[in-house]
């Protein structure tokens, strides 16, 4: 019988002389490889066809794909080997020939079938951190994983520059902060793979400055196994709105029009009056969310500001890295559609 809830011990591997087999090359497995290939020289891919990332890693030497089935000669010599194809039958084949062969093997879609689990990953030039749950709480593997990351970002930064803190909190006070910690600026993207109905993921980053000049800043992202990018987009906005503590005033960016406008030209109101419908037959899409950003904008005195997308805002290109990681991340969750009420 399988001991239940049982614990992984972590263990620092130096994979880069080792032979890592990747079975696959869809939205599992490349997020698979983008976490092995920067941790080892010799990556294999075996997939009939292979995606145009994948294709510019092996032209840039970071890996080598088999382009075919695959075969049980594949995985020998191999150390690790991960099955990430969409044919049960055929991962359940590959864990057999590993098992036979004593080699550790991680099946993507059965966690009874892994010897290793992938952790989130957090790391720089001189510091590597994992953290897993064992398949148990991604959430909080995703949520621990994103303070260190902070932590690291703060060894970089020299004496000096600004810091991260947690917005809108004042030392000793409940009370709304005056000014200019009242004042915050909010920046937000979504993403979506094979939009619609792939994963996706949110990026959002909330700043003040307080009354001695210094910037305060927080990230907030997640990733979702599937979901659309007009959802990705509103629930940007959510989680900056909701992670304020007080009424603020709040000068909100994005690139997405249909946040914007919703706002600026009153398409919501529209929406409202005639009880969440565009015309006689069509339903407003994301109701749900769209219920949750009302209640979250409310305490507050919003400017909807929209910005044009990948064209160097260094705001929205750190919301779009955020997005866009999220989504191809480890830990997705489920995008919960509420139905409207």
């Amino acid at each position: 019988m399988e001991k239940k809830n049982k614990k992984y011990f972590p263990v620092f591997v130096d994979l880069s002389d080792k032979k890592i087999v990747v079975v696959g090359a869809g939205t599992i497995a490349k997020r698979r490889i983008r976490a092995l290939v920067d941790f080892t020289d010799h990556l294999f891919v075996i997939a009939p066809e292979v995606n145009p990332e994948l294709r510019d890693l092996e032209a840039a030497g970071r890996l080598t794909i088999v382009r075919r089935k695959y075969a049980k000669e594949d995985i020998r010599g191999a150390s690790l080997v991960i099955a990430a194809t969409n044919d049960n039958r055929l991962n359940q084949d590959i864990y057999s020939d590993c098992k036979e062969a004593g080699i550790l093997v991680n099946v993507c879609n059965d966690k009874t079938r892994c010897d290793f689990y992938f952790p989130v990953l957090a790391y720089d030039d001189t510091i590597v951190a994992g953290v897993s749950s064992a398949g148990r709480d991604a959430a909080g593997s995703k949520r621990v994983a994103n303070q260190i990351r902070e932590m690291l970002r703060e060894k970089e930064k020299p004496t000096g520059t600004a810091e991260y803190d947690e917005p809108m909190e004042t030392a000793g006070s409940a009370e709304p902060a005056e000014s200019a910690e009242s004042k915050v600026r909010i920046y937000t993207d979504g993403a979506a793979r094979g939009n619609p109905d792939g994963p996706g993921g949110y990026g959002t980053i909330l700043q003040y400055t307080d009354a001695s000049g210094k910037l305060h800043e927080r990230e907030f992202s997640q990733g979702y196994m599937k979901t659309t990018n007009n959802r990705m987009e509103l629930m940007a906005a959510i989680v900056g709105l909701e992670a304020l503590n007080r009424p603020c005033e709040v000068e909100l960016y994005s690139d997405s029009q249909y946040l914007i406008k919703a706002f600026n030209e009153r398409w919501l109101d529209g929406w409202i009056k005639k009880n969440w419908m565009r015309n006689k037959t069509d339903p407003v899409k994301n109701v749900d969310l769209w219920k949750r950003l009302l209640a979250a904008a409310q305490p507050h005195q919003i400017t909807w500001n929209w910005v044009k997308g990948h064209d160097g805002h260094p705001e929205n290109e750190r919301c779009d890295r955020l997005a866009t990681g999220a989504a191809d991340g480890e830990d997705l969750i489920e995008d919960i559609v509420q139905a409207p009420c």
